[in-house]
């Protein structure tokens, strides 16, 4: 296989799929709110903050199954390839069925008795989340071709689906608001068109491995212990994961209303695009290191981790800049004066997104070099703590509460935990590496701040591209700095030399 190829054309179509997500979401967000109303679009965003768990039942089987599949077809062992997927797709059944059962509890027991919902709310929520249900239950058996096509690496076909079902989505969405349905109609519309997505998927994991059978017959014990063995610590990270990030919108609803909801949804979906914009660099590190963790090769892993995290602080900080140069502005243009609310909080989320993505490097090492309990215990308290502090700060402080509850809690599991056990794993310490790290993007931060200042107050009325014009201005500034200020001129001649490497490699057949 081509292996530069794929990982090229992989990585592309992710960020075509990303750019399609965000343009579908500023496009529709707006266009949707309006039509639904404020209370309406929020009770959808509480309904899907409960299907959103049932990700949880995955048990964290979905990277040990990608990762005991692409062992087996490494060795060339196409029955052993059959039998892992046929054992999952009898367990993912399983979970399947238990996730419809939760769904149908949720529904008759947990909405009626929810505050803040009137009856009519209860009957709509009810039937979203039931719909909504159906379609994570039938996604969980499909997760087997999943894994068939990313041992494969058919990373840009399934990009390519992704892409197409997005949009096809969107068409429904606006047909559906613009003919005067409601929530009800517009979720089963776009759930009948994920599950058809499912077929499609299904076609290229066939194309991807000819010889795949599955078949109950098959089913192995050895397999599901050897994959749950692995799979439990990962499991706890998703749990955290999924917990914190959907229990804001939950604690939320319960105090302050759906209303809140959908206000403090907009905050949320812009930080969550500024972390998506620079997330992508953090995946393909993980590769990278695990390769260097099989070779005990401490010195090209010292060095991919400080690159790493070097260029994930510098493109977070960037974006992060541009973004608070017209967010204002932004926001009243995209979804209208009435969410200026949504201001406090996105400034709160943004920040928070830098030590995200920032040690997104620094979780990739410590799970390579297997102190994967660290990183879930991490998580687990970082989950904990948001919970604690959202309802602590909710009640005073609204929405603005719970951006800061967030955002102290990852603060402290990422700079406090994960970062000092990973500076002691590379023998380099703590104050050195932030210094090599975060040096290069706080000495870009001066001109470039200094840029968005002077170009504020000549956007007071700015149309929406003279807004985008302001943003990449300013991110020119920004990279013009970190490049020229910020990386030595050894640092620089490294990178051009790499890059250069990286060109004649995908250029070679």
């Amino acid at each position: 296989m081509k292996t530069g190829w794929n990982l090229l054309t992989g990585t592309l179509t992710r960020y075509v799929l990303l750019f399609v997500n965000i343009a579908v979401g500023i496009f529709l967000m707006p266009f949707t709110v309006q039509h639904l109303g404020k209370a309406e679009y929020g009770l959808w965003m509480l309904t899907a903050s409960f299907t959103a768990y049932l990700q949880l039942l995955d048990l964290g089987y979905g990277n040990g199954l990608v990762r005991q599949v692409t062992h087996a077809d490494a060795l060339g062992d196409e029955n052993e390839m059959n039998v892992i997927l046929s054992t999952f797709a009898v367990v993912y059944s399983v979970i399947g069925f238990t996730a419809l059962v939760i769904v149908a509890g949720l529904a008759a027991f947990i909405l009626p008795r929810f505050p803040n919902l009137s009856p009519e709310d209860v009957r709509t929520a009810q039937v979203v989340l039931l719909v909504l249900g159906l379609r994570a239950a039938v996604g969980f058996p499909m997760g087997v071709f999943g894994a068939v096509t990313t041992a494969r690496q058919r990373f840009a076909a399934t990009s390519g689906i992704a892409i197409a079902v997005t949009l096809l989505q969107a068409a429904a969405t606006y047909w559906v608001l613009r003919t005067g349905y409601g929530l009800v109609p517009l979720v089963s519309v776009t759930t009948i068109i994920g599950l058809a997505s499912y077929v499609a998927y299904a076609a290229v994991a066939k194309s991807a491995f000819p010889g795949m059978r599955l078949s109950p017959a098959l089913f192995s014990r050895r397999q599901m212990r050897e994959v749950t063995a692995y799979s439990m610590y990962l499991f706890m990270i998703t749990l955290a994961i999924q917990f914190g990030y959907n229990i804001d919108n939950v604690v939320i609803a319960a105090v302050a209303g759906t209303s809140a909801v959908a206000v403090y949804s907009v905050a949320f979906r812009v930080a969550d695009y500024q972390r998506q914009l620079c997330n992508q660099f953090n995946g393909l590190l993980f590769p990278v290191v695990v390769r260097f963790s099989a070779a005990d090769e401490m010195a090209a892993m010292r060095a991919t981790l400080i690159d790493g995290t070097r260029f994930a602080v510098g493109m977070i900080t960037g974006v992060t800049i541009c973004l608070f140069t017209v967010a204002d502005r932004l926001i009243v243009i995209w979804m209208g004066a009435d969410f200026r609310e949504a201001l406090p909080p996105l400034y709160v989320l943004a920040l928070a997104g830098i030590v995200l993505v920032g040690a997104g490097p620094l979780g990739n090492l410590l799970l390579a070099r297997g102190r994967h309990r660290l990183v879930a215990y991490a998580c687990a308290g970082e989950a904990a703590a948001n919970l604690l502090l959202t309802l602590v700060l909710v009640g005073s402080y609204g929405i603005v509460g719970a951006a800061i509850g967030t955002a102290l809690s990852v603060s402290v599991a990422n700079l406090f935990v994960q970062m000092p056990a990973a500076c002691r794993l590379l023998g380099v310490p703590v104050r050195r590496f932030l210094a090599e790290v975060a040096g290069p993007a706080m000495l870009a931060s001066v001109p470039a701040a200094t840029a968005a200042w002077l170009l504020r107050s000549a956007l007071t009325a700015a149309p929406l591209l003279e807004l985008v014009g302001a943003g990449l201005l300013v991110g020119s500034v920004y990279l013009t700095a970190f490049v020229a200020l910020g990386l030595s001129r050894i640092e620089r001649a490294r990178y051009v030399g790499s890059l250069r490497e990286l060109t004649t490699a995908f250029r070679t057949p």
